[in-house]
């Protein structure tokens, strides 16, 4: 079964172990390591992304994502401070719409806020782009047009792109989204999205990518920049799945897909075997790290029809092209596993250079955790520990999200404990680790792994150019609900 961002299997929810009931204490300003809920009571609230907060006052973390209500759907944006205590949550609605999801945050460099992206409901489905300020107070939205009427079409990742050499005063930054447009026909039809606008709400540029010869397309899931080989300005570089079978569910690969800064398409690698294997990327990062620098590594799954369940998938490709140079699979020893995001690894003098993947493990008799794993840049092996979470509980928390939070790691994705005993059973996930991902909770990985070699092709993509872009205004919905599943790490 495919397993992708929100429509994980479920495991049954039972009794809870609790920690600590209702909302978190107020802490010394050191920060500390910890996992935690929030959301709202009777919502479901489902944990996308997070990022380390570095340009804001007051530092911390925030976390993105969507909320089902009684009235309807709306994204979810909490901020929390470094030891994890909330200081907003809002639902948004934008445009009014009650079916709004979101994907995806990103905090911008000059401390105004944030950019998050998801999807909205007006007729059709389509992407969103959202700017808020520090306190979570909505400044503009943007609403993307769909190449067909009748498309539905979502956001899954968004990017502010590099800084610009530029004459004084400098141009307003630029915010890059990825995500997809699923067709009205042929059915099963896809296509991977790529949008430019200003940081100022301004369109740059929106571009629609298919595949020559295969109607089913291409679906895009994250996006990094990266040295570009014949520009002055970085490369976008995607990570995705390319349709290879008849159905998406018979025959995937995994996507590697670059172009300018233009949108105009340089290279791509579709990587798989020609059999009912599945291969997908939902991650990304660019290494910077001495003899790595400027190559990109992508992680996601692969999962034979005959498997029990998925196996993580990690490779690296060339700095400027689309070549994979190592591959490894993970395997987990009692169920299966996906990787969803990576970082590079807090870089050390003393280590060698590596990238940490976060995901979730998940089986039909197995409740699962979130989980976390160190990969050597140079052959995407093991190195030091390897960790599971949510160990507090019988049911299955997930993680879907990594950022780099200075000396540490914060991850985060959905909680399916009722952890403070109100019949609420889904919530936002969060884990702030060490350097070494430990907290308080974690225990052992038991995995194995191996290199993999899986081929490669290569294809032109037909572009799609759109131009449609509205203006809509956000309305802000204030929720409440926190508390710890693992307790602060003592100082």
């Amino acid at each position: 079964m495919e397993i992708q961002k929100r429509n994980l299997l479920r495991a049954p929810l039972a009794g809870a172990f609790t920690l600590l009931l209702g909302g978190l204490a107020a802490t010394g300003a050191q920060a500390q390591n910890y996992e935690a809920y929030y959301g709202e009571r009777d919502t479901l609230d489902a944990g996308e992304d997070v990022k380390s907060v570095n340009y804001c006052p007051r530092t911390g973390s925030i976390v993105a994502g969507t909320r089902r209500t009684t009235t309807g759907i709306e994204a979810l944006v909490t901020r929390v401070d470094d030891n994890g205590v909330a200081l907003w949550q809002y639902g948004y609605r934008v445009g009014g719409s009650t079916r709004t999801t979101s994907n995806a945050i990103v905090e911008l460099r000059d401390g105004t806020g944030f950019a998050l992206t998801g999807s909205m409901v007006r007729t059709d489905t389509h992407i969103y782009v959202m700017r808020i300020n520090c306190d979570g107070k909505p400044v503009w939205t943007r609403v993307l047009g769909n190449t067909a009427t009748g498309s539905r079409a979502i956001g899954y990742d968004i990017i502010e792109a590099g800084p610009v050499l530029s004459p004084v005063p400098p141009p307003p930054s630029q915010l890059i989204v990825v995500g997809d447009e699923n067709l009205p026909a042929p059915a099963g039809a896809v296509a991977g999205r790529i949008v430019r606008l200003t940081s100022a709400g301004g369109f740059v540029w929106d571009r629609a990518y298919a595949q020559p010869n295969h109607p089913l397309g291409l679906r895009f899931r994250a996006v990094t920049e990266n040295r570009s080989a014949n520009a002055n300005l970085p490369d976008i570089v995607v990570a995705g799945s390319a349709a290879r079978g008849q159905t998406w569910a018979t025959d995937r690969r995994g996507l590697m897909f670059r172009t300018l800064s233009t949108g105009a398409p340089v290279c791509n690698a579709v990587l798989g075997n020609v059999d009912s294997t599945n291969e997908d990327y939902y991650g990304i990062t660019r290494l910077t790290a001495a003899n790595f620098n400027n190559e990109s590594v992508l992680v996601g799954a692969t999962q034979a029809a005959t498997a029990a369940g998925p196996s993580v998938y990690l490779t690296r490709f060339n700095a400027g092209g689309c070549v994979p140079l190592v591959q490894s699979v993970w395997r987990d020893l009692t169920a299966g596993a996906t990787a969803f995001d990576v970082v590079e690894s807090i870089v050390t003098t003393a280590s060698a250079p590596t990238v940490v993947a976060t995901g979730t493990i998940a089986g039909a008799t197995v409740a699962g955790d979130g989980f976390a794993l160190t990969a050597v840049d140079a052959n995407l092996g093991p190195f030091g520990g390897q960790y599971r979470y949510s160990t507090q509980s019988d049911k299955r928390e997930t993680l879907l999200a990594i950022d780099n939070k200075r000396d540490r790691f914060v991850m985060a994705g959905s909680t399916f404990t009722d952890w403070d005993a109100v019949n609420d059973t889904q919530d936002f996930y969060l884990v702030q680790t060490d350097p070494n991902k430990k907290d308080q909770c974690v225990r052992e990985w038991d995995f194995s792994w191996s290199p993999t070699q899986l081929p490669y092709q290569v294809f032109t993509p037909p572009i799609k150019v759109l131009q449609a872009m509205a203006v809509v205004e956000t309305e802000a919905i204030e929720a409440r609900d926190e508390g710890y599943c693992c307790q602060l790490d003592p100082n």
